[in-house]
């Protein structure tokens, strides 16, 4: 659906992506030993899993790997690699009645390997200027819409709740259109990064910005001491019921614990 998507959002000069769904050994193959470097996905992961990131061989390791792949879930996503600016998503909720409105930005960071580390909590016009300097923003409202309606077509009746669209800001350097929108990434049909959207919106205070991390700890201890001393290096400040400054933690933290949502 996401390949077939993005074929959909090439609005103009300003938007950018190209990706493939592939189903033979021979198509995998000529499509890694084609480009330099490039990105095979599994079709069907999440959180920066089922990435596999190729140099232009097509090697007995890469080849398994399709296989497997391939064997559970029909065949493998192929991507070329963009020079990326930024990451962000949009967010969007279906009444599962055929109609899909958009929610609201999403701004995020991922590691070398593509898997997700925190969200800014930013409101949408404060996403939208930062983003302007690149891309004007009457292409992120052009594609809202259009996105409303490819979604409203393609999910809208068979699903309801929370969906994101992770997209990409992409430099093309010595071109005439340096900075463009890769509009469709991934489609994730689940709460996704909104949550972080709707943190902002419900729980921090207006014109107050800040980040959402889910942070990993596999030494026994080690969250529930971190824990502590952000509690104290960083104490909370409410008002008016709202967030305006410090660290919270948005879980329990014991002694045992291995993730820290904050």
């Amino acid at each position: 659906r996401a390949v077939e998507l993005l074929s959909h959002l090439q609005l103009d000069e300003l938007f950018c992506g190209e990706s493939f769904y592939l189903t033979t050994p021979e198509e995998w193959q000529q499509f890694v030993e084609r480009h330099s470097s490039c990105l095979l996905k599994a079709p069907l992961s999440g959180s920066g899993k089922g990435l596999n990131w190729c140099k232009g061989v097509f090697t007995p390791f890469i080849a398994g790997w399709c296989k497997r792949v391939a064997a559970l879930q029909g065949g493998v996503v192929a991507e070329p690699i963009y020079n990326k600016v930024a990451d962000f998503a949009m967010e969007f909720c279906s009444d599962g009645r055929g109609k899909v409105v958009f929610a609201g930005y999403s701004v995020f960071s991922t590691n070398g390997s593509g898997a997700y580390e925190g969200n800014l909590l930013l409101s949408d016009e404060e996403i939208e200027h930062r983003f302007s300097v690149y891309v004007c923003k009457e292409a992120f409202r052009k594609l809202r819409y259009r996105l409303e309606e490819e979604l409203s077509a393609c999910f809208g009746l068979g699903y309801s709740g929370y969906l994101g669209v992770d997209m990409m800001i992409c430099r093309f350097p010595s071109t005439e259109v340096e900075y463009r929108i890769h509009p469709c990434v991934e489609v994730n049909l689940r709460m996704n990064m909104g949550v972080a959207h709707l943190i902002h919106k419900k729980y921090i205070a207006s014109g107050t910005t800040g980040r959402f991390s889910i942070t990993y700890h596999p030494v026994s201890g080690e969250a529930l001491q971190i824990h502590e001393e952000m509690k104290a290096a960083f104490p909370l400040q409410i008002k008016d019921g709202k967030v305006v400054d410090g660290y919270i933690g948005l879980t329990p933290v014991t002694n045992k614990s291995v993730y820290r949502a904050w």
